[in-house]
């Protein structure tokens, strides 16, 4: 007899003497295998990858899980693994699940590029095994590619100021998943030069108050395998030093405007722990909020030229200023104030600085009501603390189109315009962009 017509009859033989206690051995449902990251492909770049493969199987459990590198070289075996058990009685284990961690590195497996195929092969504890059965195989495509992107900068000498912003123009190869410029740890996505020929980009980029000093700048692209390119240019970072100021707060605000904003936002407490809540968890919150929202900034751009001031405003705050909020002559908390506050008559018009589109029109924290314009290309605009708002997401407004009108929403002490210009998720000083010369020599070189 051949082997498979003994294993037959010895199965026969099993059921006979052991009755239904078996027929859970018998099941035919085959393992599952998956990637805990799912994937219809795995780009692998010259760091490597790291991942597992999983298998499951409910009824009899895992027998076997193997995962193989089949590619131009060969085959490699990247890891196995044989969780205990036995045909009578299956898998020993309480979970239903093996795991093979998996380490990918193209280095030392020799690996060149190219296209390769990862194979999961599984079998579980069932006696169908034994006819051949209850095993699968999971194939996945591999692609793997080693080589950097190819960052060429075309802008020349660069002057920012810290706290202020300025642009880049580059070249890229191919494309990528990522790029722009890196200063530091902050990000700012580059965007396609409008009008611009194919491969050719532009990032607005801020150097962040509280950046490091001599914090590396870098445009930087990364593909989809992960390779990354990091090119510097020549760019002087011009230093400056910011205000501290004090500000005290009287008992009216405290005993009004904050019980009377904490109610609006659903937040408990009383005194000074309410007003910490407010400016310090409530300002983190509404951050990041913001932070989401002008992270739709799109391709297109809308501005032209310089931004306008709030007609007949004066500066009554100035931009990244370090705020020591005092009680009694006690220090109860800071900030730093990335804006300027402009004061006019109550109610006052306000206008939109640049043409833009609304992004976000609505309360937000201690901003009180709020609008937010995307000017395109990760350039955005916020207005802060109206009485109104006389504008919706989604409205593409010209420079001067109004927006609403001032107030004291939101964590203001009397009616003023909060102001913050932001490139990508850093605020940047509106004075450089109300300033036409500024824009003449520091932002038309790069967007002509």
């Amino acid at each position: 007899m051949t082997g498979r017509a003994w294993a037959v009859v010895l199965l026969g033989i099993v059921l006979i003497v052991t009755g239904g206690a078996v027929f859970v051995r018998c099941e035919a449902s085959p393992p599952l295998v998956s990637l805990a990251e799912t994937a219809d492909e795995l780009v692998i770049g010259a760091e490597g990858i790291a991942f597992d493969v999983v298998g499951e199987d409910e009824d009899s459990g895992i027998k076997s899980l193997e995962v193989r590198l089949r590619h131009a070289n060969g085959e490699a075996v990247l890891g196995r693994v044989d969780p205990p058990g036995n045909p009578m009685v299956g898998g020993l284990s309480s979970e239903s699940t093996a795991t093979v961690s998996v380490r990918i590195d193209p280095k030392a497996l020799g690996l060149a590029e190219g296209d390769a195929i990862l194979v999961a092969d599984a079998t579980d504890w069932s006696w169908a095994n034994l006819l051949g059965g209850n095993a699968t195989t999971l194939e996945v495509p591999v692609s793997i590619d080693q080589t950097a992107p190819r960052v060429s900068v075309n802008s020349g000498l660069t002057y920012v100021r810290r706290g202020g912003a300025g642009l880049v123009r580059y070249r890229l190869d191919e494309e990528v998943a990522l790029h722009g410029v890196a200063v530091g740890e902050a990000l700012f996505r580059g965007y396609p030069v409008p009008g611009g020929a194919a491969g050719e980009y532009v990032a607005i980029f801020g150097i962040p108050r509280d950046a490091a000093d001599q914090a590396p700048i870098r445009v930087f692209a990364a593909d989809a395998a992960g390779n990354r390119a990091d090119v510097g240019w020549p760019v002087r970072v011009l230093e400056r030093k910011f205000d501290h100021i004090d500000i005290r707060l009287s008992q009216n605000f405290m005993g009004n405007k904050v019980p009377s904003l904490a109610s609006e936002l659903g937040i408990e407490g009383e005194g000074v722990p309410l007003f910490q809540a407010i400016n310090h968890d409530e300002r983190a919150r509404n951050e990041d909020t913001i932070r989401g929202i002008v992270a739709a900034s799109g391709d297109e751009r809308f501005f032209e030229g310089a931004f306008v001031q709030m007609k007949n405003s004066a500066v009554t705050s100035q931009f990244a200023e370090h705020r020591t909020y005092l009680v009694g002559g006690n220090k109860v908390s800071e900030a730093i104030h990335y804006g300027y506050d402009l004061a006019s008559v109550s109610g006052a018009p306000i206008e939109a600085g640049n043409a833009g589109v609304v992004l976000h029109a609505a309360p937000l924290g201690i901003y009180g009501n709020c609008v937010i314009l995307d000017h395109g290309l990760g350039l955005t605009s916020l207005y802060a603390h109206l009485s109104q708002i006389d504008v919706k997401p989604g409205d593409r407004v010209a420079r001067g189109h109004a927006l609403g009108r001032s107030g004291a929403t939101g964590l203001a002490g009397g009616d003023h315009l909060h102001f913050g210009i932001m490139a990508g998720a850093s605020y940047v000083d509106p004075k450089e962009w109300w300033d036409e010369k500024w824009v003449r020599e520091h932002v038309n070189p790069a967007l002509p």
